[in-house]
């Protein structure tokens, strides 16, 4: 194996020391940063984001502040799975995050070669370790260590710029730097290697900057770099969203898409763009340093990708929005509310009673498991309440757009009835959740006899709702009815003996609520399913009239299998993990 020449071996140890010195000092600004200001960064996604031009100076802003575009992206796509910001926001926010990372640019070209570092960078070391060190609040702590790393950034900056200026005196890197484009998308390559290995564009920009101003690299080449940084924070995104949600792989898309069409369009015009920015700089009466004109360049190149958006964001946004959909995000999708039905009502009836078959299902199913497992799993019934609601919704401006026009008296009736069962099925799926919630919680030893009167009632509900299921070939509301009726005389039998045991002491009172609460909950969760159920029987007959065989149909998609149905166990109602 071939040995350094002595001649380098100083060179390239400062120049590990001083690319170490710039990422630890930016990781501790970062760090710091966020520390102190993540009440700020979370109001500010939460609240200033509502139009995309807020969310691009949002993005902007904060970025710049806290000088990680990773931790801009990662808060928004929390903001974004959270609902507080939709995907068009969100997206304009990782923009603006695009722009504001430049700002570490004009830091390095305005600071770090026209001062001397030492004068302000070891105080800033000294200062904010001693704040960190002896602070005793958070925030005092986190801005101590902000400064501190601040005052490391610069260090190494320093530090870069003299190992580069020695290492352009030992070796001809300019032999690197190949005329033409060729030679360009060697630079971008190369700059999206080291974005990649460091895991910091800042870093690689830092590079190119100090490379320039050491006469290393000429400045085209060095803006090919810098376009290569961008590009590389796009393979960082791609790796943190596998296996992550929908939301999270839609905004990564969009920031790949934004990094590749502004990298591409700045690479096609690079000679003509700089030599304009040159001018333009010029034109005020003195030329542009080098890393400033190259700071310029990063920066102009992010707005220019901001300006070419505006017409493509809104496409894009649809387009995301069909990929990557998770099997939440289909379900929740009106599966029969064709808006080409419209205009012919008796078509459109139909598809109204089949999808609010498919949510009285739904709303059953999720009351079903309820009441008849031993541990109600309350996170996937709050989940499928919310898919319940977002269908009821849809279902009601479905209707209320037929309703517009001008019907027979007999379907507009039909129409407001439906929008009523619709109605109906939120309460059902609203209830089961309570209900969950509250069969989840820790039981507290009531009589078993109770307890098992109660499992034996539960049981009987679940019955009743089997038969009032629209989406189950087994529909009968007669059938329900009579069973339903029944139902009565038990609830009573058991709230009395419930308050009884209570009232002797046999049962703790905050325990005897709790069991009052839960069937009195059951109990209008039934009531609510059976009056859907009665509007349905009536809904089913009227599009079965008009427009031939439909109840089959309408449970082909997803009627559960007879023998899934969960079995009603003796349960202690201990919290599941």
């Amino acid at each position: 194996m071939q040995e350094i020449p002595t001649s380098l071996t100083p060179v390239l140890t400062g120049f590990l020391g001083g690319l170490g010195l710039f990422l630890l000092g930016m990781t501790l600004m970062t760090d710091g940063f966020k520390l102190a200001g993540g009440t700020a960064l979370k109001h500010i996604l939460g609240r200033w984001t509502r139009t995309r031009w807020r969310g691009l100076v949002s993005g902007i802003g904060i970025t710049a502040l806290v000088q990680s575009s990773s931790a801009v992206t990662v808060a928004t796509i929390g903001f974004a799975n959270a609902g507080l910001l939709s995907l068009g926001q969100a997206i304009w926010v990782i923009f603006g995050a695009n722009v504001g990372t430049t700002m570490t640019g004009w830091l390095v070209a305005l600071l770090g070669f026209n001062i001397r570092i030492d004068a302000f960078a070891l105080p800033a070391i000294g200062v904010g370790a001693l704040v960190y060190l002896f602070a005793h609040r958070t925030r005092p702590k986190a801005l101590g260590m902000a400064l501190a790393g601040f005052g490391l950034l610069f260090l190494g900056i320093d530090v870069l710029k003299n190992a580069f200026g020695d290492l352009s005196a030992a070796v001809d890197l300019g032999a690197l730097a190949q005329p033409g484009f060729s030679g360009q998308l060697i630079m971008v390559l190369l700059g999206a290697l080291l974005t990649v290995l460091m895991q910091s564009s800042s870093a690689s920009m830092a590079m190119a900057l100090t490379a320039t101003m050491g006469g290393v690299l000429p400045i085209e080449s060095a803006a090919a770099a810098v376009i290569g940084a961008n590009l590389g924070t796009t393979v960082k995104a791609m790796l943190v969203v596998i296996g992550a949600t929908a939301n999270a792989k839609r905004v990564a898309a969009a920031h790949v898409i934004f990094n590749l069409l502004t990298g591409a369009v700045a690479l096609i015009i690079l000679p003509w763009f700089l030599h304009a920015i040159a001018v333009a700089w010029g034109s005020t009466g003195e030329a542009p340093a080098p890393a400033v004109l190259l700071a310029l360049f990063h920066t102009a190149f992010n707005i220019l990708g901001v300006l070419l958006m505006i017409p493509v964001e809104p496409p894009m946004t649809r387009f995301l929005a069909a990929r990557f959909r998770s099997h939440d995000e289909d379900e929740a999708q009106p599966r029969h509310l064709d808006r080409n039905s419209v205009s012919v009502p008796d078509i459109a009836l139909r598809a109204l009673v089949m999808e609010l078959a498919r949510i009285g299902g739904m709303a059953i199913n999720a009351a079903r498991d309820a009441l008849a497992t031993d541990h109600p799993p309350v996170e996937d019934i709050q989940r499928r309440r919310e898919i319940v609601d977002g269908l009821v919704i849809a279902s009601g401006e479905f209707a209320s757009q037929i309703s517009r026009g001008s019907l027979p008296e007999k379907l507009g009736d039909a129409f407001i009835e439906a929008q009523r069962v619709a109605q109906y099925e939120d309460v059902v799926a609203e209830q089961a959740l309570d209900v969950a919630q509250l069969r989840s919680l820790m039981e507290r030893h009531p009589r078993f006899e109770l307890r098992q009167r109660r499992h034996d009632w539960q049981k009987q509900v679940v019955e009743v709702l089997d038969l009032a299921d629209p989406s189950r070939e087994g529909f009968d509301y007669p059938q329900a009815e009579q069973k339903h009726e029944a139902l009565e005389g038990v609830y009573t039998t058991l709230k009395q003996a419930l308050l009884r045991a209570g009232t002797a002491g046999e049962v703790a009172i905050p325990e005897m609520e709790r069991q009052l609460r839960i069937i009195s909950e059951t109990r209008r969760l039934v009531q609510q399913a059976m009056k859907a159920a009665k509007r349905m029987e009536g809904l089913l007959a009227l599009a079965r009239h008009n427009g031939g065989e439909l109840q089959s149909t309408a449970h082909a998609e997803e009627k559960p299998p007879e023998e899934s149905k969960p079995e009603i166990t003796n349960d202690t109602d201990t919290p599941h993990p």
